[in-house]
């Protein structure tokens, strides 16, 4: 019994230094060879041919494997039968007529192999597979088989000379190795494949095509986001020429579970509820696939402010819409909700980007706006007027800003009727608001959408800023002191804990080389590690509040003025 322990524990040893899985994966000098097989696909070999010999390696009955390139190969002939191939010295080739002795030797151990090399010529030469299509950019081998004067038959694809009548449809391999007979699609055509051997040749034609579509990729790949979020996805295809273009609008998209995000429109969907679902986009039987997961609660309710307003016609006004979610978080989601009105002659409704919504006065009366995601809806009236403009105010008169910030000026209109109303922003009807600076090289202004109003710092100076509101002026005063950043900071800057679904405002302070300090959050990129984690709030309009999106951690960045800021760990439980 001992001795047989013994035995069953020398035997794992001995498995074990072989790394043996039933094959072999390395040499060692555990497990010894003790023996070599020599094979081939012929035995006897036209003169001028060649075939290649296989050398299996016995390892002391454990386990074989392929040593070919491993052996020293020799022949006792060389004049009837040499190895002279140098990228596959196992390939041996028929120099004279009669029969040799082939011996493969490995670590003391041989084996032996008889060939013969007969003197029959080739009468005819095949060339397969016969006219077959090949896309551009992929390749294929061609084959060539040889009958002989003997009745024989011998494959020839190593020993045959390839050529491609146009080349710049595709070429084929003449190369001594194992890329022979290998074609490559280079661009769209036919041409003549060619291969000759003893004077006499074979050929088939090939049809090269235009590429064809081999995989397709989606970007984001497994995204997580908020339920009532839009998210977008990219299709890009690998085409066999090795081009990667953007097929998105090409693509049929699919939802796995439209219950949690119906099928993207031109790769975009807004989240439903919350669970997971496969993104999947599909072309010429192609197809990828994604899994997005969504959290953040299902909608409970939705707010809208104003829930009442008067506009004037021709201008424009805010409105928004906030969700409450099973989970107790709300957030704005004015870019996840369908919007109408019941009086298109009366006002529209423009969305220039992410969760802004703009009600535009088209001509008097009263409006209904309606808010609805699936079963819930929301409405809220708006009232458009028509008094005449008395004159404008702007606020505030001066903005004092270093090189590098923002500052903005909101222009309101006092009409005769004693309302007033925000012009800041560019209406897209009636009379626009316009915006202009006298020095744009010391402070620029936005002039359309989100932008209106806003200036810019570049240079130290001053700057009148001026508004133009129904044929009205008004004016605004910059003044721009440049001065050197020091340092950049986060607060808060510990580990911060944040809840999916509700943002966390944090702010970014710059310090100056003159012991000032600015708060500059609203000029700052913010940037998180890890977008399935957390993600930025609202990057227009509520910059610097982050919100968390799925368990996990995170850092937060803050980029100003070329300094980027401490990273500012995030956790979301």
């Amino acid at each position: 019994m001992r001795n047989l322990l013994w035995s069953g524990f020398f035997m794992i040893l001995l498995l074990s230094g072989c790394g043996w899985d039933g094959t072999a994966s390395r040499e060692n000098d555990v497990t010894p060879l003790t023996a070599i097989t020599i094979t081939a696909d012929y035995s006897t070999i036209a003169l001028n041919t060649s075939v290649k010999l296989k050398a299996t390696g016995n390892f002391s009955g454990y386990y074989t494997k392929d040593i070919s390139d491993q052996v020293a190969w020799t022949s006792a002939t060389p004049t009837v039968a040499a190895f002279v191939t140098t990228a596959n010295p196992s390939r041996v080739t028929g120099k004279g007529a009669g029969s040799s002795v082939l011996t493969a030797t490995m670590g003391g151990v041989s084996a032996t192999f008889n060939l013969t090399v007969s003197s029959a010529t080739v009468t005819s030469v095949t060339v397969s597979p016969a006219a077959p299509t090949l896309a551009k950019g992929l390749t294929k081998q061609f084959t060539a088989t040889g009958i002989f004067s003997d009745a024989t038959t011998q494959d020839l694809t190593f020993d045959a000379a390839w050529t491609s009548s146009d080349t710049t449809a595709a070429t084929i391999s003449d190369v001594a190795d194992d890329t022979k007979g290998l074609a490559t699609a280079l661009a769209a055509g036919t041409t003549t494949i060619s291969a000759t051997f003893g004077g006499i040749s074979g050929s088939t034609l090939l049809t090269t095509t235009a590429p064809v579509l081999q995989s397709i990729a989606i970007t984001p790949d497994t995204p997580t986001v908020l339920s009532l979020s839009s998210v977008t996805f990219t299709a890009i295809g690998t085409y066999s020429d090795g081009t990667t273009p953007d097929i998105t609008s090409q693509v049929t998209w699919a939802s796995s579970s439209t219950n949690v995000a119906p099928a993207p429109t031109a790769g975009t969907t807004v989240t439903s509820a919350p669970g997971t679902t496969t993104i999947s986009a599909a072309l010429d039987n192609v197809s990828g696939t994604t899994t997005l997961k969504v959290t953040g609660g299902t909608l409970s309710s939705i707010s809208i402010s104003p829930n009442s307003q008067t506009l004037v016609k021709g201008t424009l006004g805010r409105i928004s819409a906030t969700g409450v979610f099973s989970d107790g978080s709300s957030r704005d989601i004015t870019g996840a909700l369908t919007w109408t009105v019941d009086n298109t002659n009366r006002a529209s409704l423009t969305t220039p980007s992410g969760n802004v919504m703009w009600a535009n006065a088209l001509a008097s009366g009263g409006v209904t706006i309606t808010a609805k995601s699936a079963s819930l809806s929301k409405t809220a009236s708006l009232t458009v007027t028509a008094p005449s403009l008395n004159h404008l105010e702007i606020a505030p008169i001066s903005l004092a800003l270093t090189k590098g910030t923002t500052g903005r000026f909101t222009v309101t209109a006092i009409f005769n009727d004693g309302t007033s109303q925000d012009v800041t922003d560019s209406a897209t009807t009636g009379s626009p608001t316009t915006w202009s600076s006298n020095n744009t090289s010391v402070a620029t202004v936005g002039a359309t959408g989100l932008a209106s109003g806003q200036v810019g710092a570049v240079a130290a100076g001053t700057a009148t800023i001026t508004a133009n509101y129904g044929g009205t002026n008004i004016t605004g005063s910059v003044t721009v002191t440049a001065k050197t950043l020091k340092s950049l900071a986060i607060y808060p800057s510990s580990t911060t804990t944040l809840s999916i679904g509700v943002a966390t405002a944090f702010t970014a302070t710059a310090t100056y080389t003159d012991a000032t300090t600015a708060d500059v959050t609203k000029d700052t990129t913010w940037t998180v590690s890890d977008a399935n984690v957390a993600i930025p709030a609202d990057s227009q309009q509520l910059q610097g509040q982050i919100m968390g999106v799925n368990s996990g951690t995170a850092t937060l960045t803050a980029t100003f003025d070329g300094k980027t800021a401490t990273a500012v760990n995030l956790k979301v439980p």
